[in-house]
């Protein structure tokens, strides 16, 4: 079910597996870009959704103003979702990549649910509905 398409984000649920994938398609304004993130925590969240993707491998590095939003203000927000498991396509943008790693490893925060990186899709996917299997 695609639950928000635009020309710099497309987010889809997979309900047979309980998996949402958003993935970016580029550089968007401050207001494009937290306005995304809270539409995709409301559909986690709505949908109780446990297994999540997220593919920033087209998002550039974040200005500093939502890069400090997100460590912020986002982050609490993400850490209440209903998740078990989090998947991240990393950006292929080298500031990008440093600026997820400090959204993930964030000192006054542990996310509370397991993480990881991976560099394709297929994986990933692959990753979260293995505990299905279990």
């Amino acid at each position: 079910m695609v639950c928000f398409h635009s020309e710099y984000l497309y987010v889809e649920y997979y309900a047979s597996h309980g998996v949402l994938i958003s993935q970016w398609y580029g550089r968007c304004s401050s207001r494009q870009y937290r306005d995304a993130m809270i539409l995709t925590a409301d559909i986690i969240t709505k949908q109780n959704v446990h297994y999540f993707i997220s593919d920033r491998r087209l998002l550039p590095s974040l200005a500093e103003a939502d890069a400090a939003w997100t460590f912020d203000v986002f982050l609490k927000i993400f850490c209440a979702l209903p998740l078990s498991r989090f998947a991240v396509l990393d950006s292929f943008d080298k500031a990008a990549r440093q600026q997820t790693q400090r959204f993930l490893h964030h000192p006054a925060t542990l996310l509370p649910f397991e993480v990881r990186i991976f560099e394709d899709l297929t994986s990933a996917y692959d990753w979260l509905i293995s505990l299905e299997a279990a």
